[in-house]
């Protein structure tokens, strides 16, 4: 179970700091589908943040399966985010030079999963979205709703037990829409959905639960979790890093997929090396003389 304990979350401004989140406590269970609904600047993405890892909370605390984040460190905060968390945005945040194949395998070169595992788990994420046929696929050549949903096969490819979605119908029609929540739905069948939404049509309709947040507080849970027996999670997960091996092989592609501006990049960088020796060697030649 997820739990959020008297979480506060300030930004510091010029002259003072503004409170995004207000003493706010809730407990998600392990399946279910919620949907959180508010005006804009209450702390709905604040609150999906501090979930994620992506943001730390100024005080309170996160509870994990039992374990306090208190302590946490920027590295327990990396395998949290690597193997527990899936991040699904309104703007993809996909690679647009990538394949559809490359973007999804990049979620798993952080856990050090070999070449061929990191195809078959992309193939069968792609596979769930409906997408197994498309693997070749440049982004750009994919209409919104095909790439939301690469978005979500690379969400889930780690099989997180958590998936944040912030707006992810923000950007598409009223169809793709519903395909899309869906989809969310059918994955919130076997693990915790978390969607920022401003459509509380989409909330009533496809979540199983709606928290809804004003001023950082929230105002009203439609199916509120109670808080079960703290179990400490002594499951051990392995910290994220990526092989020489990977990182060569990723450097190569981007050099190769881009071969115009590596051209220019190492012709103008040539330039600047042979002018530099032609000037030490002028140099070097006038003080002999």
């Amino acid at each position: 179970m997820l739990q959020c304990r008297h979480l506060i979350k300030d930004y510091i401004t010029g002259d003072g700091f503004v409170r995004a989140i207000n003493d706010l406590s809730v407990n998600f269970r392990d399946n279910e589908f919620v949907s959180i609904l508010g005006p804009s600047g209450c702390g709905k993405t604040t609150l999906l943040n501090i979930i994620g890892g992506l943001d730390n909370y100024t005080s309170g605390d996160l509870i994990i399966n039992g374990k306090s984040t208190k302590k946490y460190t920027d590295k327990d905060w990396d395998t949290y985010r690597n193997h527990r968390i899936g991040f699904v945005f309104q703007s993809y945040n996909l690679i647009m030079h990538q394949s559809v194949l490359s973007n999804v395998e990049l979620a798993l070169t952080l856990t050090g999963v070999s070449k061929e595992e990191r195809r078959k788990r992309a193939l069968e994420a792609l596979e769930k979205v409906g997408l197994k046929d498309q693997v070749d696929k440049k982004p750009t050549q994919m209409s919104g709703g095909q790439m939301q949903r690469v978005a979500i096969a690379r969400a889930i490819v780690n099989n997180p037990d958590i998936l944040l979605a912030d707006e992810p119908t923000g950007a598409l029609d009223s169809k793709t829409s519903v395909q899309i929540m869906d989809l969310l739905k059918e994955i919130a069948k076997d693990r915790l959905v978390i969607m920022v939404t401003h459509n509380p049509e989409l909330a009533q309709t496809y979540s199983t639960r709606i928290i809804k947040l004003k001023d950082g507080q929230i105002i009203s849970d439609s199916d509120p979790a109670d808080q079960e027996d703290e179990k400490d999670d002594k499951t051990a997960m392995k910290k994220p890093s990526m092989s020489f091996w990977t990182a060569f092989q990723l450097s190569l592609n981007n050099l190769m997929t881009k071969k115009g501006r590596t051209f220019l990049t190492a012709f103008a960088g040539s330039i600047g090396i042979i002018g530099i020796g032609l000037i030490m060697s002028l140099s070097n030649g006038v003080q002999n003389y």
